[in-house]
């Protein structure tokens, strides 16, 4: 499938869970939201994206509000998941709790690792998730489905040298669903802030590919910059969980035209 044709085909069966859509080889593009706003994280579901990411590492939500924002984005249909600061258990387990579909968890280089922080994050006999009543089983009322069916997407971000290396270990793990490229912090433990079009950067983005492909997971990464056509090249070399520019970017992208004396 091209990257247009996969671009003409987003938005399909979405009232399927996330994990499913990912392990059938959809082409899932996100949004990403950095800012304590509901009206804002409306407005990016109201786009008709497939997910939006709230970000804690590097935006100013937190439990609390996420959780509202939550409300916001799933009435659109959109799969609220989070971008945790780090590989906290705990962290990921209370975003699960307010209802996140998923976690993108930063800096991932060691599969075992990993794979330890996954079993914190699903229920027994795979993990040691604690239980509880919450939004995300509507309060008790969808306990047992959700304690027997439910289980995140957990997509491990690789963005340094020792994550390209060990990503085919990291890919392999059964817990996985996709390889994500963090590309400014990849970037920079390549020694080369921001240069996407470095050899060095190409080539390990090449190998999370390779490495999500020979594992038949779905790889992923960040298109930070709003760029005309940069999705669907995306697409076409094979990603297919694709996060597409932040809440501000989108704003000041389009506040900058201004400037534009062509």
């Amino acid at each position: 499938m091209t990257g247009c044709a996969a671009l003409a085909d987003l938005g399909r069966s979405k009232t399927d869970p996330l994990k499913k859509r990912i392990q059938r080889g959809d082409v899932l593009v996100g949004g990403w939201l950095t800012v304590r706003s509901t009206e804002i994280a409306e407005a990016l579901a109201s786009t008709g994206v497939d997910w939006i990411a709230a970000d804690f590492e590097h935006g100013t939500l937190d439990i609390g509000s996420a959780s509202e924002a939550f409300v916001a984005i799933e009435r659109h249909g959109v799969c609220p998941i989070v971008r945790l600061t780090s590989m906290d258990a705990d962290q990921a387990c209370r975003a699960l709790d307010i209802g996140a579909q998923g976690l993108l968890v930063p800096v991932v280089e060691d599969p075992e690792e990993f794979a330890d922080f996954a079993r914190q994050c699903l229920y027994s006999p795979r993990g040691t998730r604690g239980t509880a009543l919450g939004r995300f089983n509507r309060w008790g009322e969808e306990f047992s489905d959700y304690h027997e069916n439910f289980q995140p997407v957990l997509v491990p971000m690789i963005e340094t040298r020792r994550g390209v290396e060990a990503a085919r270990e990291i890919a392999a793990l059964d817990c996985v669903d996709a390889l994500f490229f963090g590309p400014y912090d990849l970037s920079a433990d390549l020694g080369d802030p921001g240069n996407f079009e470095s050899d060095e950067f190409i080539s390990a983005r090449t190998s999370i590919l390779d490495a999500a492909e020979a594992a038949g997971k779905a790889a992923g990464g960040h298109q930070v910059a709003l760029e005309a056509g940069s999705v669907a090249k995306m697409i076409e070399e094979g990603f297919r969980f694709i996060a597409y520019g932040t809440d501000v970017v989108a704003l000041r992208t389009s506040m900058a035209t201004f400037r534009d004396k062509s």
